[in-house]
């Protein structure tokens, strides 16, 4: 149960802290003449930010244990027939 709940708060703070990441006093960090494989570094840390995002929401995804609430919707529907 504990760990769920730190998963969940993990969860609830990813969107946060992409937000934070792209925020644009953060962004213009990275605004500096240069390239990484011929882009600039600003697109570069944009599209790094994402692809992180999208990893980590994978992850939670599938490091989240898996809720079953079939035989509780089953026996709302058995309850809601015998009406």
């Amino acid at each position: 149960m504990a760990n769920r709940r730190r998963s969940e708060g993990f969860g609830f703070f990813l969107p946060i802290l992409g937000v934070i990441l792209i925020m644009p006093p953060i962004v213009q960090l990275f605004d500096r003449g240069g390239s990484v494989f011929g882009l600039p570094i600003i697109f570069t840390y944009i599209f790094g930010v994402w692809l992180f995002l999208i990893v980590a929401a994978f992850i939670l995804s599938r490091w989240l244990p898996q809720q079953d609430e079939t035989p509780q919707r089953l026996e709302r529907f058995d309850r809601d027939q015998d009406r």
